[in-house]
């Protein structure tokens, strides 16, 4: 696909998501089916064990970047820059 495409693509994908969600909001919510006792039970676990992996998974990447601040402080400098210029290195020759 060529790059006009794809945006011509995705400006179609942003006015429909416009457009649902504009009829959800238009839509009375009477005319939904309610849900049965036990499905709001599962849904409400399922909020809350989804909570759960975010908070998690938020507190796993705070430790990697603590981590990461640690190491660059305890790093020299010029070891630092010469890692880094490594790691750039590699990622051109990857490409």
């Amino acid at each position: 696909m060529r790059n006009e495409e794809i945006k011509a693509e995705l400006a179609a994908l942003r006015a429909e998501v416009v457009a649902l969600a504009e009829a959800r909001k238009q839509a009375p919510e009477a005319h939904q089916p309610s849900e049965p006792p036990e499905s709001s039970v599962l849904a409400t676990d399922q909020d809350t064990s989804s909570e759960t992996e975010h908070e998690g998974f938020m507190g796993q990447v705070q430790e990697l970047v603590e981590l990461l601040e640690h190491e660059l402080r305890e790093t020299p400098v010029v070891s630092g820059l010469a890692i880094f210029s490594l790691g750039i290195l590699v990622g051109r020759f990857l490409r």
